[in-house]
């Protein structure tokens, strides 16, 4: 008996979420189609079934990683005057945290993957420019500026910040790196709390 498009569909998402988080986890290169697909519940034949290759599981598992990072930031900044925020503290604070730096497998792809990226195939390059476009232009929004340069500064330091949290060994350190990286993001905050 065959399965249904929508089972066929729902079984496809697992395996990207799957993919996505381990991505996030251990890197791109150590992304196996065997584990993925049991860790989503389905055999390694079924993949040829979703995927036509490893590189397409993974630019897609990026572009699911990616358009989650989207969605949350856009909730976040849209969110951030009812909780008393201004846009650009409600999306530092989600990225400069201690749980962002110890579960990169439900964080952002950029800060996951950004050391890795220069290895990566051009397609996987080109994604994650595009996010950080994307991202350095939310930001520049949320500080109320016209100047991409701003927003990419800021980008270049919350990513720098978790990639340095996440490699230190030294827990204090980890805490100062994200509370002086915050506030040096915090720094460039010109609007007014609504």
């Amino acid at each position: 008996m065959g399965y249904s498009q929508a089972q066929k569909a729902e079984s496809r998402q697992r395996v990207l979420e799957n993919a996505s988080r381990q991505i996030r986890e251990n890197g791109i290169e150590a992304l196996g189609v065997a584990e993925c697909m049991r860790s989503a519940g389905l055999t390694h034949g079924a993949f040829y079934g979703h995927f036509s290759s490893r590189d397409a599981l993974i630019l897609e598992a990026l572009e699911h990683a990616v358009s989650q990072s989207e969605k949350r930031m856009a909730s976040i900044a849209s969110g951030a005057a009812r909780r008393g925020e201004t846009p650009l503290q409600a999306i530092a604070e989600a990225f400069l945290n201690e749980r962002h730096v110890k579960n990169p497998g439900n964080g952002c792809a950029l800060c996951a993957l950004a050391g890795e990226a220069r290895h990566a195939n051009p397609d996987v390059r080109e994604q994650l420019t595009d996010y950080v476009r994307k991202l350095a232009s939310r930001i520049a929004h949320a500080i109320s500026s016209d100047s991409k340069e701003a927003g990419l500064g800021i980008v270049a330091t919350i990513v720098g910040a978790i990639t340095l949290a996440r490699a230190v060994d030294d827990d204090k350190l980890a805490k100062s790196i994200l509370s002086e990286s915050l506030a040096l993001v915090m720094s460039r905050d010109s609007s007014p709390v609504s």
